[in-house]
C-alpha cells in the first residue's frame, strides 16, 4: 500500500505537546489583516541570551540562496508580514494593515506610523519597491531554489515580475510593484493567488536599505549593517561565530525579550556534535544523525528536549546529463524508483518515512492517489522494477552501465539506496560526495558517458499547494530533467551565449524546453501555468493536485524518503515552536527562564 502521511504522534518518550505536525488547512490566507501583533508575550522575562548552531554560509543577501539568507529572516529583517509561530498563518510585520481587492489581484500594504531603520532613518515604500527591483534584475540570474540563484518565488505571480528578471521586459514600471506613497505598497499579481501572503515571508521579500547596499563599503559587515529587524548584527567571525544585539529602533523592542544572540556556525555535510549542547553551551540545535537521535530519544531527560516536525523535508533523486542515454529510457527510471528500497533506506532513521511523493503529506489536500503507482514499494514493486528493468534490456542488471550517486553530503541513506538498487535490480552504483560548489556545478553539467546517474538532494518549505508544486522541483526543473543529451547541451550552449540579449537568450531556451522535453514534463509545465488563470481557489487547487501527479508519473524525479525535523531546545529556552519554513522560527518569540527544568 502506499504511505499515509504522520499527523501528531508521541516518538519514544517525548512528550505529545512537543511534537508539531503543521497543517495549512483553514488559514485566512486571502484575506484582511487583523490589527493585533499576535504571537509575542508581553509578560514573558526580559533580558539574557542564547546560543544557537547553524549551517555556515558565505554572505548574507537574502536576495540569493544560501543558508545565509534564513539565518537573516530570523531577527536581522523583517518584511511586511510575518508566519504566525506555528507556520499556520500570517502577523502584521512592517506592515500593520493591508486590503485585498474583491477579484484577489491588489494587494495594499500600509506601512506602520514611525517605522525606522536601525540608523534611525525612515523606512518607506520607496525602500521595498528599490529593494524588489534589484531582486528582480535580470543581471541578478533567474529564480531558483538552489544555491546561489536568485530567491524570487515565481508562484507569488507579482505582474510581470518573471518576465522582467528573464529579461522579455526591460521596463520596471511594468511590474506589479509600486510605491503609492511613502507609507502605502501596492501588489498587482497576475491572478489571484491565496498562498501571496505566506509567500511574502521568504527572504527574497525582506527590505533592503538602498544607501547602504549601494555604498562603497561591505553592507554585510556588522560595521555597515543597516537593518530593521529585532537585532542588529554586532559581529561576524567568518566561519565560525556571529552575533545579534538587541535594535532598539525595532518598532516591537519592548516584545523582544532577548538581549543577544550567539550562533556558532557549521560547515554543511561536517557531523554535528551535540556535545556541546549536552554539556549546556548551546541552546538550540538542529539534529540529523539517526545515531544521534536515536539516542535522545532512548533517554528520558533529553527526549524531553526535541521538538519534531514531522514529515516536513523531501529527499528526492534526479537523473544526471550525460552522453549515456540510459537514463533517457523511462523503463530504467521507473525501475530505479520501484527498486528502490524505501521502507530499508527509511528505517535508518526514526525521524523518516518512506516517500510515495515529491509533495509533502502535510499539504492540505494532499493525496495518496498523487503517487505515481499503486505499490511504490515492496515485493510487488521490486517484481515490477525487475521486469520493467528486463524489457530495457537488462535482465537481473546485466550490461547495465555502472551508475554514479551526486551528493553534496555523506548521508547513511546512500549507502542505503546502492545497496537495495544492488541487492533487487543486481546493479551497479558508486556514491560520488564532493564539496558544495562542485556538487552545484555537477548536477547542471554535460558529463561524458562514463558518469551517468542520478544526484540526491532534499526540500522542504512551507506546505502550500503553488510553493510545493510550482516553486520545489518547477516546472522548468522538470523539462530540464527531461531533455536527451541533444537537448541538453542545445540548451547549456543558449546559456552560455553572450551575443543574446536576456529576452532572446529565454525565448530560446524556452523553445527548446517546451519542444525538446518529454511530453509529461511540457503536460505539467502546462498544467501548473492554467492555476494562473483561475480566479477559483478551489479549483486552483484541483490543477496543482492534477500537476502534481503528472510530475510523479514522469518519474524524471525519483522521491525517496519523507524527513522530520528536529531541533533540541534547553529547558531554558521557552517561546519555540518549529515551523515548515527553513528559518523554523524568529528570535523575536524567544525568551529564557532560568528556573525551567
Amino acid at each position: 500500500m502506499r504511505a499515509r502521511p504522520l499527523t501528531s504522534r508521541p516518538i519514544g518518550t517525548v512528550a505529545a505537546a512537543a511534537v508539531v505536525a503543521l497543517s495549512l488547512a483553514g488559514c485566512s490566507l486571502f484575506g484582511d489583516s487583523g490589527d493585533d501583533t499576535g504571537g509575542e508575550d508581553g509578560d514573558a522575562a526580559t533580558g539574557g541570551s542564547i546560543t544557537v548552531a547553524a549551517t555556515n554560509f558565505a554572505h548574507i543577501d537574502p536576495q540569493s540562496i544560501t543558508f545565509g539568507m534564513w539565518l537573516v529572516q530570523m531577527g536581522l529583517l523583517e518584511g511586511l508580514v510575518l508566519q504566525t509561530p506555528d507556520g499556520t498563518d500570517v502577523r502584521p510585520g512592517v506592515a500593520d494593515e493591508w486590503e485585498v481587492s474583491e477579484d484577489g489581484t491588489t494587494y495594499t500594504f500600509h506601512l506602520r506610523d514611525g517605522i525606522v531603520w536601525s540608523n534611525g532613518e525612515p523606512l518607506t515604500a520607496d525602500d521595498f519597491e528599490w529593494t524588489y527591483e534589484r531582486l528582480l534584475d535580470p543581471e541578478r540570474g533567474a529564480s531558483g531554489v538552489t544555491t546561489g540563484a536568485s530567491s524570487y518565488q515565481v508562484p507569488l505571480g507579482i505582474l510581470n515580475a518573471e518576465d522582467y528578471n528573464t529579461g522579455v521586459i526591460t521596463d520596471f514600471d511594468q511590474v506589479g510593484v509600486e510605491a503609492v506613497d511613502e507609507q502605502t505598497l501596492e501588489f498587482t499579481l497576475d491572478a489571484p493567488n491565496p498562498g501571496f501572503l505566506m509567500g511574502l515571508t521568504y527572504p527574497s521579500m525582506l527590505p533592503l536599505n538602498p544607501e547602504a547596499v549601494e555604498g562603497e563599503a561591505d553592507w554585510q559587515q556588522p560595521e555597515n549593517w543597516v537593518g530593521n529587524g529585532p537585532y542588529n548584527l554586532a559581529a561576524w567571525t567568518a566561519n565560525s561565530s556571529m552575533r545579534f544585539e538587541r535594535n532598539p529602533e525595532y518598532w516591537d523592542a519592548e516584545n523582544v525579550a532577548l538581549d543577544e544572540i550567539n550562533v556558532q556556525l557549521v560547515e554543511q555535510g561536517a557531523i554535528t556534535t551535540t556535545v556541546p549542547y549536552e554539556n549546556g553551551e548551546v541552546d538550540i540545535q538542529a539534529i540529523g544523525e539517526p545515531a544521534e537521535i536515536s539516542r535522545f530519544l532512548a533517554d528520558p531527560v533529553l527526549s524531553e528536549q526535541m521538538h519534531v516536525l514531522e514529515n516536513a523535508g523531501t529527499a528526492y533523486m534526479i537523473p544526471l546529463h550525460s552522453t549515456n542515454p540510459v537514463m533517457e529510457d523511462p523503463r530504467v527510471r521507473t525501475a530505479l524508483s520501484l527498486g528502490l528500497g524505501r521502507q530499508e533506506i527509511a528505517g535508518i532513521s526514526e525521524m523518516t518515512e518512506p516517500a510515495s511523493t515529491l509533495l509533502s503529506p502535510i499539504v492540505p489536500g494532499w493525496s495518496e492517489d498523487i503517487a505515481a503507482h499503486e505499490q511504490m514499494w515492496g515485493e510487488d514493486a521490486v517484481a515490477e522494477a525487475q521486469e520493467l528493468l528486463a524489457d530495457a534490456g537488462y535482465p537481473g542488471g546485466e550490461g547495465f552501465p555502472p551508475l554514479t550517486l551526486l551528493a553534496g553530503s555523506d548521508f547513511p541513506q546512500l549507502d542505503a539506496i546502492i545497496d537495495t538498487w544492488g541487492t533487487n535490480l543486481g546493479i551497479e552504483v558508486t556514491k560520488d560526495v564532493v564539496e558544495v560548489g562542485v556538487y552545484v556545478d555537477r548536477r547542471y553539467a554535460m558529463h561524458d558517458e562514463n558518469y551517468v546517474g542520478l544526484w540526491y538532494g532534499s526540500f522542504s518549505g512551507i506546505s502550500t499547494w503553488p510553493y510545493q508544486v510550482e516553486q520545489l522541483w518547477s516546472p522548468d526543473m522538470l523539462r530540464q530533467a527531461g531533455l536527451d543529451a541533444a537537448g541538453y547541451q542545445q540548451f547549456v550552449d543558449v546559456q552560455a551565449d553572450e551575443t543574446l540579449t536576456p529576452g532572446d537568450r529565454t525565448a530560446a531556451l524556452e523553445e527548446i524546453l517546451a519542444t525538446s522535453t518529454t511530453d509529461e514534463a511540457q503536460e505539467f509545465a502546462e498544467l501548473v501555468a492554467a492555476t494562473r488563470e483561475t480566479v477559483d481557489e478551489a479549483e486552483q487547487q484541483e490543477i496543482f493536485a492534477e500537476a502534481a501527479t503528472v510530475r510523479e508519473d514522469a518519474e524524471l524525479i525519483i522521491p525517496v524518503t519523507w524527513s522530520h525535523v528536529v531541533y533540541v531546545a534547553q529547558p531554558r529556552v521557552q517561546g519555540l515552536e518549529i515551523r515548515a519554513q527553513a528559518d523554523r522560527y524568529y528570535f523575536k518569540d524567544l525568551w529564557v527562564d532560568d528556573s525551567a527544568q
